[in-house]
């Protein structure tokens, strides 16, 4: 004995329940499968995981790329004490310059 009708908003007639109680597609009820690939269970391949390489010092390969690191490291080191000793010759000359000047 129901007390309560569902009646469209619009039309005002009685309307019939449009969905089910139980939903299935979340994978909740067991035995139904579930279509999304990603889900175990699926019957379908999901996205496959990059495997992570492992860097091993003793292979000659990295030995090669650690000179290319310590040739870059040296390589940015000579350039800053470069900078920094053009920088520096910069002002005295202008303070020597000034110096004259006056």
């Amino acid at each position: 004995m129901n007390k309560w009708k569902k009646v469209d908003i619009h039309s005002g007639e009685e309307m019939d329940e449009d969905a089910p109680a139980n939903a299935a597609g979340g994978g909740a009820i067991a035995g139904l499968g579930v279509d999304h690939p990603d889900y175990p269970g699926s019957g379908e391949p999901g996205k496959k995981k990059k495997k992570m390489s492992l860097i091993d010092g003793r292979t000659k390969a990295y030995r090669e790329h650690r000179k290319k690191l310590e040739v870059a490291r040296e390589k940015r080191e000579g350039a800053r004490l470069n900078k920094e000793g053009s920088w520096s010759e910069s002002v005295i000359h202008k303070m020597s310059r000034n110096n004259e000047d006056s």
